[in-house]
């Protein structure tokens, strides 16, 4: 039996259909089997070209004699440099430093195949990791990050050369999928007909991963959950759901293989899953979260009266435990001072975002999605800063000082002219808005590498929401009302928890 027949893959006649219209798309330049970049009509090649020290010219698709797959892999670097998701920089120089080892393994081991997707990803990746071992290729890298814990650990990925044929497969597991996205064990939100608010521009998470499920019957109820919940929540929440609910049914697996649908579900079981919780020295909020969601998944079988629904009521509210009262959660001005002196250290961009949410305390999903056109001035030359909230669904109008102005002015003739097709005011390469982490890594990596600390001497984590947990805080100590700042920062709720006089113990649910 062919591999792909086991797969949710079109016929092997809808492929060769698929693979003409790849030849009629790809005209011009784009037919040749040999890429030139100093011919590549794509902009970011006609300005890579211009580089003196661009050493890599050519992308040599003729090493492949299989005229199938060197279609196939033409077709692959042509979608993703057209659709914007790759730019000439990531085929040239990152892709294009490695691509001829694959090109030759592909050569070498399929000559005979008429799609890459004959061949299992789990096989071809084994036999190209011995491929490139045997060449004294390595097929691991090592990356740094930087921890919640604020030290620096290494972290073993793989390498330019293994991801790129992994990249090259599971693109035409996708693109010769036979059924909707839906059906699919891996849904991406960009092929899927979600409404705006649904998706935060500023989040990576751009799938939800159903995959790793032991028992198909469970990742089926699943998939369907989380398909209605889409239609209220949002799709980092939902994708949240999913993997919760995957570790719950994962473990009942192993557990209680006798288990095999819902409504064989006893206490005896939940009772063992919130023992395994409680073991795993979580914080007793991540453990009502988890518990919560699992409710949710029974509450709504009921409700809905689908086929397999709880004999019984499973979750009781003694089970959730006891949240401790919130900390406040502000930056103390040691630290900030500290990371003001620093800020010239910052790349530019992230350094007047800094300085921005100082002022504001906007949601860090608010200050990457500023736009052009963001500042506003009143007759008395005072300036405001109109922003959406993406939490609110709505735009909000705050104050700001006349030197913060002046920052944002800078900044926004600076990106009209690097980047006039954007509307945003921090954008990526490819015009889209700053991602949160970006952000967030910038700032932890300036701490770790300038040593900004606490006051008891560790180096301090930056949590973007912190900033505005401090511009509440600020605002109150200095004797602004709580609904004043409220209507400030926009929030349904402000709770006070004051401990004896102290105004600096309040904490803001913000």
């Amino acid at each position: 039996m062919n591999a792909s027949s086991k797969r949710k893959i079109i016929s092997q006649s809808e492929i060769s259909k698929k693979i003409a219209v790849m030849n009629e798309e790809m005209q011009g330049f784009w037919a040749n089997n040999s890429w030139d970049i100093r011919k590549c009509p794509h902009p970011s090649a006609i300005e890579l070209s211009k580089n003196p020290a661009l050493r890599n010219r050519w992308v040599r698709f003729e090493r492949v004699k299989n005229l199938w797959l060197r279609t196939e892999l033409k077709y692959f670097y042509f979608y993703h440099l057209n659709n914007g998701i790759w730019n000439a920089k990531t085929v040239w120089i990152r892709k294009g430093t490695v691509i001829n080892k694959m090109l030759d393994f592909l050569d070498l081991k399929y000559p005979s195949i008429t799609s890459i997707t004959e061949v299992p990803i789990e096989k071809a990746m084994t036999e190209y990791r011995t491929y490139l071992t045997k060449r004294g290729v390595r097929i691991t890298t090592t990356n740094y990050k930087i921890t919640a814990n604020q030290e620096k650990t290494p972290v073993k990925a793989n390498s330019y050369y293994v991801t790129n044929l992994k990249q090259f497969m599971e693109f035409y597991e996708n693109f010769y999928f036979d059924g909707e996205e839906w059906d699919k064990d891996v849904w991406d939100r960009r092929n899927l007909p979600l409404p705006d608010d649904k998706v935060n521009p500023t989040q990576y998470e751009y799938t939800i991963n159903f995959k790793g499920f032991r028992n198909t019957y469970f990742k089926q109820l699943v998939k369907r959950y989380c398909k209605l919940r889409l239609n209220v929540d949002s799709f980092s929440y939902v994708s949240d759901i999913a993997q919760r609910l995957k570790e719950f049914f994962n473990f009942l697996d192993m557990k209680f293989k006798q288990v095999q649908r819902v409504h064989q579900l006893t206490r005896v079981e939940i009772e063992a899953y919130l023992s395994e919780l409680n073991m795993m020295g979580i914080k007793p909020s991540t453990i009502t979260g988890r518990i919560s969601i699992l409710e949710g998944l029974f509450s709504t079988l009921l409700r809905l009266e689908w086929d397999d629904v709880p004999s019984k009521i499973l979750i009781y509210s003694e089970d959730y435990p006891k949240i401790p009262r919130a900390k406040p959660r502000f930056i103390d001005e040691f630290v900030l001072e500290q990371l003001n002196s620093h800020l010239d250290k910052l790349p530019e961009y992230i350094a007047t975002m800094t300085m921005i949410v100082q002022e504001c305390g906007m949601r860090i999903s608010e200050l990457c999605t500023l736009k052009k056109g963001c500042l506003l001035e009143d007759k008395d030359g005072d300036f405001f800063l109109k922003y959406y909230q993406w939490k609110m669904k709505k735009e909000h109008i705050v104050p700001i000082s006349k030197e913060v102005a002046l920052l944002i002015k800078v900044r926004e003739d600076k990106v009209s002219e690097e980047f006039p097709d954007s509307e945003y005011l921090f954008p990526r390469k490819d015009g889209s808005p700053l991602k949160q982490e970006t952000f967030r890594g910038e700032l932890n990596k300036l701490a770790y590498e300038q040593n900004i600390v606490d006051k008891s001497g560790e180096i301090y984590r930056f949590h973007a929401h912190a900033f505005r947990h401090t511009v509440g805080t600020r605002m109150i100590n200095n004797g602004m009302p709580h609904r004043c700042t409220m209507l400030l920062l926009a929030v349904f709720l402000l709770k006070c928890q004051v401990q004896s006089v102290a105004i600096t113990e309040i904490a803001l649910v913000l």
